[in-house]
């Protein structure tokens, strides 16, 4: 581990004259990147930007090229070096007069000026973590370190948990942790720990759980004080530097100073209280686990309608999606939907009610697809919004919900064909594609930030930034009719659309949100346009230009690239999901390179266990880990076993459904909860964790139980394994009263049950005409029914018999006549040889809008 004396910044400082142009600037940043990664190996890290400081930026200097070494001797083979004195040279007709004649004293200054404090969450991998290594709080990491100086000096821990792409992390950031005065009480009176709560979601899950139960609510960052014990006394979230500052919360700084005086006078008190306080939570939660586990019956189907019931009397029938703002995608919500409509559809049920699940998902869908939650230029949707309309989002964009909101997209437009469902897919894979992949290696990224700089002059970051235009600027960039199109239908306006309410910090004054009503006839005939198709034509110029001087004059947002196992299994089931839909053998191909990603660097080579993450080295190209590898949690398992089902099921590999297979029984080895009936979120093999968890509810991500389940009763299926249906039969019954008093918090898993209590449909082909077996494939890929699997006997692909006997008997090794048996809970009817046959006997199971 590097001290924090040890690192040493260097900074150089440019000030450009007139005839600078961004091509010249691009250059010069080229070159000395160059220079730092590759031809002085002893710059350990370098940034480009314009982060240049008030005062630095009123004597003009504009861009600054931050870099760190060990030590003063590599910085000085650093400044030494022959191309840094020739850059000095070549660029000197770009620059300001006498700026560059004097490097070597200007780089002093700048050391002077702009010198920071580098402690050693510099170290880490973690995006989030690496945000705060200038801070002057004296960081750990979560740490055997930091809790061996906690027990020796008898200080209490402050823990400080969030995420890189967090608005508010980022406040608190600037506001207190970057406040010396502030930073001195972190560092004399505490110890104090930063975790990223995508990398460590078990510690976040602890100390939230504790927040919950004390408080209510919750949210990042969670800002916890603890023992050294790891037990908690006092949270809360975000806080303002000080009581007078804002809000009504109460002040950073005092709470420390409050609590370090508790502490002095009083620590043995705090750490008997905390002792008894996480034994009463233990003891909430192992009561209110016995109140719901072990029901001797299953849920009844009464709470299927119930849960359909909440749904509709919750959706908001002039915006779509379900409450009031703040509103979220919740596609686990659509998926409840669907299955529920598909399954009633198939039942011969109330078409009403089939009809009614269609029609909010469709149009919360489309209202979405339309809305400022959808970047209309780059595609991509936001977090969520912050009013009813989807119109003012939350401007970050997740990986989580990029590919669960492609599984219902896909599943949307399987069902309706709904062409702007279908572009909105297409639009969403494009976007996680360009922006969220990793070219070479194929995995996703989390996330990209809602807050970045305005311009490349600008120091400081605004929400949205990177997305939202002036009226005025859009009719400088268009051609003025173009403009005038474009705002009609975008409703931008001279003032800005964004309703102040929406905007309670002024970031989003006089800008526009792109929201439309996608009423293309309205502009044509407002405009007196030919044809819609011209409307289009326009639209698409302006996309294109819009997006193009946004990608070359606005400063990004941040992006965490780190890749979560979890994360990224959501995003192959979308891809799947699409290329099933879609027939886009591209969407395959992205799929099969994820999963290849995962299986190559997110498996532990040593003891073949599923891991949390991995990282990226921008400077090698490398896949890099943490100190101390981190094992995949229940959702990390839950979410890629789907994600193998779910391509299986578009490319037919078996190999897929085995691999999910060895995963499965991992999973039960080391999360299954035999006394509670359930998984649990972790494996209790770290002794830093005091409290073991179930996560039963939906959330952002879907619930690992309610995955696990479906995951259980489809693998169940395919490898005619028996314990797998007794253990899913255990979790229903260990949720079953809650599951029949509140099925609206646990829609996955009502989901599940609503399948099992109708049946799987297994559907198995052996053919040797290629043509024919691809039609059929085809036909079911493209239809939507929740409740089947598929398994293509090929003589060439047999893995599944190694395990599944049954389908022993399905082989004819001397016909090689097309056989397609269509069985319901393993019993069959006799096959069908042809298309019209097998479509005559499948169609009623197709949920079909019309």
């Amino acid at each position: 581990m590097t001290s924090n004396k040890q690192l040493l910044r260097h900074v150089v400082l440019f000030k450009f004259n007139e005839a600078t142009s961004s091509a010249d600037i691009t250059r010069l940043e080229n070159e000395f990147r160059t220079l730092a990664t590759v031809k002085v190996p002893q710059v350990k890290e370098y940034e480009w930007g314009t982060n240049v400081s008030k005062e630095n930026l009123d004597h003009g200097y504009t861009h600054c090229f931050v870099l760190t070494f060990a030590n003063e001797k590599d910085r000085d083979i650093y400044i030494d070096h022959e191309d840094h004195v020739a850059y000095v040279k070549i660029f000197k007709p770009h620059l300001a007069d006498k700026n560059f004649s004097l490097i070597r004293s200007i780089v002093n200054m700048a050391q002077q000026e702009q010198q920071r404090f580098v402690n050693r969450l510099a170290n880490e991998k973690s995006s989030y973590l690496q945000q705060h290594a200038h801070n002057p709080v004296n960081w750990y990491a979560w740490s055997q370190e930091a809790f061996e100086k906690a027990r020796q000096e008898n200080k209490p821990i402050f823990l400080s948990i969030g995420y890189s792409t967090c608005h508010w992390c980022h406040v608190m950031e600037h506001e207190s942790f970057e406040n010396n005065e502030i930073a001195k009480i972190l560092n004399d009176y505490f110890v104090s720990i930063k975790v990223d709560r995508e990398e460590r979601p078990d510690v976040d899950r602890v100390y939230m759980t504790y927040l919950q139960a004390t408080q209510g609510g919750g949210g990042w960052p969670l800002s916890v004080w603890l023992t050294p014990q790891l037990q908690p006394f006092y949270v809360g979230t975000y806080f303002p530097p000080t009581s007078q500052h804002r809000y009504g919360r109460p002040g950073f700084k005092e709470i420390l100073l409050n609590l370090q005086l508790a502490w002095s006078t009083k620590s043995n008190e705090i750490i008997d209280g905390s002792k008894d306080a996480i034994q009463q939570l233990t003891n909430a939660i192992e009561k209110q686990a016995a109140s719901t586990e072990n029901d001797p019956n299953l849920p009844t189907n009464t709470s299927i309608q119930a849960c359909f019931a909440y749904f509709a009397n919750d959706f908001d029938d002039n915006n779509g999606g379900f409450g009031t703002h703040p509103k979220f995608p919740q596609p686990v919500n659509f998926n409840f939907l669907l299955t529920y409509a598909a399954l009633s559809n198939q039942a011969k049920g109330k078409p009403d009610a089939a009809r009614l699940s269609i029609d909010m998902t469709q149009m919360t869908l489309k209202k979405m697809s339309l809305g400022g939650i959808n970047d209309q230029l780059g595609k991509g949707f936001h977090r969520y919004s912050t009013d009813d309309r989807w119109h003012v989002p939350h401007f970050e964009k997740m990986l989580y919900d990029q590919g669960q909101l492609a599984v219902s997209l896909a599943d949307t437009y399987a069902i309706t064909k709904d062409e702007l469902i279908g572009q909105t897919l297409r639009d969403l894979i494009s976007y996680v594609e360009r922006d969220l992949r990793h070219s070479k290696h194929g995995g996703f990224y989390c996330a990209e930030d809602a807050d970045s700089l305005p311009t490349k002059n600008d120091t400081k970051k605004k929400e949205g930034a990177f997305y939202v235009w002036n009226y005025d600027e859009v009719h400088k960039l268009l051609p003025e009719k173009h403009a005038d199109i474009f705002c009609s239908y975008y409703q931008c306006k001279k003032n800005g659309n964004v309703d102040p309410i929406q905007d309670p910090h002024d970031e989003l004054k006089n800008q526009n949100v792109l929201i439309t009503n996608g009423n293309l006839q309205t502009i044509m005939e407002k405009f007196k346009l030919e044809n819609i198709t011209e409307v289009k034509e326009i639209l698409a110029k302006c996309h294109e230009i819009l997006l193009a001087y946004r990608n070359e004059n606005r400063p990004r947002p941040h992006r965490d690239e780190k890749f979560l196992a979890s994360w990224n299994g959501l995003m192959i089931s979308g891809l799947a999901r699409a290329a099933c839909v879609l027939q886009d053998s591209n969407y395959i191909q992205l799929a099969e390179q994820a999963i290849a990603f995962v299986r190559t660097h997110l498996i532990d080579s040593s003891t073949k266990r599923l891991l949390r993450a991995c990282y990226i080295n921008q400077k090698t190209n490398q896949i890099e880990y943490t100190e101390s590898k981190v094992n995949g949690f229940l959702d990390d398992y839950a979410l890629i076993i789907q994600a193998c089902i779910d391509l299986y099921e578009a490319n037919l590999d078996d190999e897929l459904l085995v691999f999910a297979y060895e995963l499965q029984k991992q999973q039960d080895e080391y999360f299954w909860d035999a006394s509670k009936n359930r998984y649990l979120s972790t494996d209790g093999k770290d002794s830093t964790i005091i409290l073991r968890l179930s996560e039963d509810h939906d959330g952002a991500e879907p619930s690992p139980n309610g995955i696990s389940a479906l995951n259980l009763l489809r693998l169940r299926h395919y490898f005619d394994d028996s314990s797998l249906d007794d253990r899913l039969r255990l979790i229903f019954k260990s949720y079953a009263r809650q599951l029949n008093k509140l099925p609206m918090t646990m829609p996955t898993l009502i989901r599940c049950f609503d399948i099992y209590t109708h049946g799987m449909n297994e559907i198995i082909i052996q053919s040797s005409n290629q043509a024919e077996i691809q039609r059929i494939i085809q036909y079911i890929q493209v239809s939507y029914v929740p409740n089947i699997i598929l398994i293509h006997m090929n003589k060439t692909n047999h893995k599944l018999l190694q395990y599944n006997k049954q389908l022993k008997s399905f082989i004819d090794e001397n016909n090689e006549k097309t056989r397609i048996f269509l069985c319901k809970n393993f019993q069959c009817q006799l096959p069908v040889t042809t298309f019209d046959e097998f479509k005559k006997k499948f169609d009623p199971l197709i949920l079909k809008y019309e």
